[in-house]
């Protein structure tokens, strides 16, 4: 199969396989519409499923409550504003649970009934990111008796057993990708085309990533050292500009489908790497021009033009090795102190200081500079810690990760999650502020269909603001 596939046959493939069994079947059936698919063939669409769950509607919604976006018209004003209902999360809640997860479970038995182990490894890492992203957004979701026709009412497992099963399901994974048991899919894969050094790799980084969610640090350090360890490995969703289905779904957003919808008028990020506006992050060892250029066209609008961040066939982050290090640096900061935690900090500003992941077309003379830091930039007066607000050292340095981290992940959902991680450590969160009230919305509602539908939903139903079990 063309790894260069429409969003739009994709999403038709979905459709089919979850749609419910017609009254009709055995009859006038259509080979253009296939009610079954093997395992292989099914993955292409699984990864796209996944794709969209990563870097669509979701990633959005977290990122205007983020401070990366601002909501301009319409819906998307009202949802800046915390204006959003249950109903405006069931397309999101469906395409992770009827869509997505179900038909990954599908592939993962056929896998299994053919013996192909890597493939099994595949929907297992799937499935963690899937699940690992709901629920992060939702707090306790349907998990075991999730996306089962025989639970119509499927149980809501608590967070901290859903966050357990994702280690254990990236555990089973690596152990998939080290088998010679496996029937080759390298073109159905449009991910990593079958490679499984980068598929465990990934793994591992998926891995330090959840135990970041939980607080699990000594073991989100020891994930992590066995995580992506070059840009070339990285985890991405593929574009390329082969036709609107094929583009960046932040590009086809804001370029094509809901211009002026959402901008960046206002956005903390932007202050952070703005060198005219007087929260600029920059100092004597750093400079921002370049990373300003490649997120944000301008000070007010995202950079969806010029092979920027959001262009049409740039690649989206779904695992990274800058978030790798960033893991690296921020786990170690906290248990191993402060000196192996500035040198793992260091060690991701050496990669940021040859480019990074800053488009190659906004590297220009002078205008990006990430020197390495010293002790002393961190102790009180220095230029990571001025007097006035001076702290710590070692929170300090903390401080400046967590400011790190929160760029790097401009526009993905890992932004949002962190900010709620560290939402009760005030001196080291990245203070961005309400866009409306005093409240910072902890969690995601859940969808209407769900509440409608499942009897097991919670009850009575958290709010916006109730932060989720690991969060409390």
């Amino acid at each position: 199969m063309n790894k260069k596939v429409f969003f739009s046959l994709i999403v038709g493939f979905l459709v089919v396989l979850t749609s419910c069994k017609k009254a009709v079947e055995g009859y006038n059936n259509d080979p253009n519409n296939p009610l079954d698919a093997d395992a292989i063939t099914m993955l292409t669409g699984i990864e796209v499923g996944n794709m969209e769950i990563q870097e669509g509607e979701l990633a959005r919604i977290a990122g205007m409550w983020s401070g990366y976006f601002t909501g301009e018209q319409f819906q998307y004003q009202s949802f800046y504003q915390y204006l959003i209902i249950a109903r405006n999360f069931d397309d999101s809640w469906q395409r992770i649970f009827a869509g997505t997860l179900k038909n990954e479970r599908m592939m993962k038995r056929k896998a299994y009934g053919v013996n192909n182990r890597r493939l099994v490894g595949l929907a297992q890492a799937i499935e963690a990111n899937v699940i690992g992203t709901a629920t992060a957004l939702w707090g306790d979701i349907p998990f075991k008796q999730a996306s089962n026709d025989s639970f119509p009412n499927p149980q809501y497992d608590p967070q901290a057993s859903v966050y357990a099963a994702v280690q254990s399901l990236l555990d089973s994974a690596i152990q998939n990708f080290a088998s010679t048991a496996f029937i080759d899919f390298a073109a159905q894969d449009i991910y990593f085309g079958g490679n499984m050094t980068k598929w465990t790799q990934a793994a591992y980084t998926l891995k330090a990533r959840y135990y970041m969610h939980t607080r699990q640090y000594a073991q989100a350090l020891a994930a992590a050292q066995n995580g992506i360890n070059t840009a070339a490995n990285n985890w991405v969703a593929p574009h390329s500009s082969a036709g609107t289905g094929t583009y960046n779904l932040y590009y086809q957003f804001m370029a094509q489908v809901r211009p002026g919808f959402m901008d960046a008028n206002g956005a903390y990020a932007v202050a952070l790497l703005n060198a005219a506006n007087a929260r600029y992050r920059g100092n004597a060892k750093t400079i921002e021009k370049s990373r300003y250029n490649y997120l944000y066209s301008t000070a007010t609008n995202p950079n969806y033009t010029a092979n920027g961040f959001f262009y049409q066939t740039v690649a989206f982050p779904i695992a990274s090795y800058a978030e790798n290090l960033l893991i690296l640096a921020e786990a170690e900061a906290r248990t191993s102190g402060f000196t192996a935690g500035l040198t793992r900090l260091n060690t991701y500003r050496a990669y940021l200081a040859t480019g990074g992941y800053i488009g190659s077309s906004y590297l220009t003379a002078g205008s990006y500079k990430y020197d390495p830091y010293v002790a002393a930039d961190f102790a009180s007066g220095g230029i990571e810690n001025p007097t006035a607000s001076a702290i710590a050292q070692d929170r300090a340095l903390l401080r400046e990760i967590m400011e790190e981290r929160y760029l790097t992940f401009t526009g993905q959902i890992e932004g949002f999650n962190d900010l709620r991680r560290v939402f009760k450590e005030p001196d080291i969160r990245v203070p961005v502020t309400a866009n409306t009230g005093s409240q910072f919305p902890q969690r995601f509602l859940y969808a209407q269909v769900e509440v409608d539908l499942n009897k097991s939903t919670p009850n009575p139903i958290p709010s916006l603001f109730t932060p989720t079990a690991v969060n409390n």
